[in-house]
């Protein structure tokens, strides 16, 4: 499914002066009194405490471009990926933040030349944009990519009823760059909107209650069944390696997928979910059985809002469900607590926690042109239809292995 090219025109904004300061590494454009620049990989150290300082103002969370989840990547699975950052700057206050990369064997009108940066670890891709100036500050984003390449571009899994996607794209018609939507899905997120007994009744299907009561009991009957939560220190540091050991222990071990499989993954879960630095960002739930972790919950945070990234459980108690009676425990700490005032379920469409959790977002990719001239709305048009046409062979394909296998 995907959304036609936006059909609204203005008049392109006067033309910034752009300045080649150090030319390898970045690029100033000035937008109105604010001042965009793409800078290197290698400047991050004296980014940070403005990086820090924008998270905290941003319109919209996103865990995954706040400092210490990027670096964790960057600093492993990522560690040999070319990311820029465009950045925008009111005087000395960072305003946007956006990771990028460039791809140097993209086919002109076949795929996007620049795209925000996802790894397999990051599940959204909206920038950071400061609530004060944020339709400005996307305006200069804009800019900076532009500048960084008048080709098509595309944001892959973003939220799109948030206000940072409402923002960059009244920033995209303001310049007229064509833009377009595609490949949504739902994905389950849980706000605080009642307690969480009213929750139970109102959003989980008395069948599902009764199995899950009913799976509890048996648990119990094998022992004592305790759930906690860990947000800092040595607890924390515990729960991520019990974590790590679970998912392990199942069938992403078995693949080869699960994060202890790789000392880079391995690496990354520890330095971004761990309580051994400062300013831990994870909260990890787990639930034991006679004090033995059978199912944990990492949840990265940041701002209001929790993500909950990654999650594992004994697969010995399969039968138990003990994964989703370790959701229930969240879902009532979250509902109890003050520990956040949203979570995102960080899913890739239809979930099981779908059937615990109250709300969605609507999510999908944006793809756009900042090619100059009107060849741009021809050449976002050819992007769609080949993006298209790869996911219905990639589909296909998969459908079809699956029944082979099953035969």
């Amino acid at each position: 499914m995907s959304r036609g090219i936006a059909s609204a025109r203005v008049t392109l904004p006067a033309t910034r002066e752009v300045i080649h300061r150090e030319a390898d590494t970045r690029r100033d454009v000035a937008a109105g009194e604010l001042r965009g620049e793409m800078v290197g990989r290698e400047v991050l150290p004296t980014l940070l405490p403005a990086w820090h300082d924008l998270c905290g103002r941003s319109v919209e969370d996103n865990v995954y471009y706040a400092p210490k989840y990027a670096q964790a990547l960057l600093n492993s699975v990522e560690a040999d990926r070319d990311v820029r950052f465009a950045t925008v700057w009111d005087e000395t206050r960072l305003v946007a933040l956006l990771p990028i990369v460039r791809s140097r064997f993209a086919i002109p009108m076949v795929q996007p030349r620049g795209k925000a940066w996802q790894s397999k670890y990051t599940f959204s891709c909206m920038p950071l944009l400061d609530r004060i100036c944020k339709l400005e500050a996307a305006e200069a984003l804009v800019e900076v990519l532009a500048g960084a390449g008048q080709d098509e571009w595309i944001l892959p899994t973003i939220n799109i009823r948030g206000e940072a996607s409402r923002m960059f794209v009244l920033a995209l018609e303001k310049r007229g760059a064509p833009w377009a939507l595609a490949n949504y899905f739902a994905r389950a997120v849980l706000d605080k909107d009642c307690s969480y007994e009213e929750h139970i009744k109102r959003h989980v299907s008395s069948n599902r209650r009764k199995s899950l009561g009913r799976n509890r009991r048996r648990l119990e009957e094998l022992g004592s069944l305790k759930h906690h939560g860990s947000m800092a220190g040595e607890d924390l540091t515990h729960a991520v390696s019990a974590f790590l050991k679970l998912e392990a222990g199942g069938w992403k071990g078995k693949r080869g997928t699960a994060l202890a499989c790789d000392e880079r993954t391995r690496a990354f879960a520890m330095d971004a979910f761990s309580g051994k630095a400062d300013n831990p960002i994870c909260r990890a739930d787990v639930l034991t059985l006679d004090d033995k972790p059978i199912a944990v919950s990492l949840i990265a945070l940041l701002g209001n809002t929790g993500f909950a990234v990654k999650s594992a459980y004994d697969e010995a108690y399969r039968t138990y469900s003990p994964g989703l009676l370790l959701e229930l425990e969240v879902v009532r700490s979250f509902l109890s607590g003050n520990w956040a005032l949203r979570l995102d379920g960080a899913t890739a469409g239809a979930h099981a926690i779908d059937e615990l959790w109250s709300g969605h977002v609507e999510v999908a990719d944006l793809i756009f042109s900042l090619s100059p001239g009107r060849a741009a709305a021809l050449r976002l048009r050819t992007v769609q239809r080949i993006d298209r046409l790869q996911r219905t062979i990639r589909s296909t394909a998969g459908q079809l292995i699956k029944r082979l296998v099953r035969s």
